[in-house]
């Protein structure tokens, strides 16, 4: 990786963190503390996604760090299910969109979107894309014959594995298990 890409990156790095202190600084409930972060701070990264060639490690990271922040300002506990954080707020979890799937979904569209038109400057970008060594869309071919075409299937899919993987968990998945047994109203209580 060359060095100008790494110094960018830790600019979007050190400018996610930024915002992601604000957001957590206000006095918003949890749940509008939750929404803001997705739709300011994980929105930094995103229009990166398909410029700069992120590693999963990277993303886990930012992840990890995401999660110590909020739990040093409140919003989550240490020892609370990681599972139930990614889940819908529809479906009883926190809401919080994970930095690896935002990457896929992101880069799935950035291939389709490049794949479908026959506009001359993108076809030169898919050409030096090909020659270059980042390979941003080669990886993001890869991902779109492993994952469904579709992003709100994609998003659907990793939701239902989170919530699968929550659900069977012996103590944390007892708030899932009520739910599917319709002891309480969902509809009124996640609005």
């Amino acid at each position: 990786m060359t060095y100008s890409i790494r110094i960018k990156k830790e600019k979007l790095k050190k400018e996610y963190l930024r915002r992601l202190r604000l957001v957590l600084s206000t006095e918003l409930s949890a749940k509008y503390k939750i929404q803001a972060i997705g739709s300011l701070t994980v929105l930094e990264l995103r229009y990166s996604f398909g410029i700069l060639n992120w590693h999963q490690e990277d993303l886990q990271k930012l992840d990890r760090k995401t999660r110590k922040l909020l739990t040093i300002h409140g919003q989550h506990h240490k020892k609370a299910d990681l599972d139930r954080f990614y889940v819908p707020r529809k479906q009883g979890g926190r809401g919080f969109m994970l930095l690896e799937a935002a990457h896929a979904v992101e880069i799935t569209k950035l291939v389709e979107y490049v794949d479908r038109k026959e506009d001359p400057l993108i076809q030169v970008v898919t050409t030096h894309q090909h020659n270059s060594d980042s390979a941003v869309l080669q990886t993001a071919r890869c991902l779109k014959t492993e994952v469904q075409k579709e992003t709100r299937k994609m998003k659907d899919n990793i939701a239902e594995k989170t919530k699968g993987r929550w659900h069977g968990k012996r103590m944390h998945g007892q708030l899932p298990r009520n739910l599917d047994e319709k002891l309480v109203d969902i509809e009124r209580s996640y609005r």
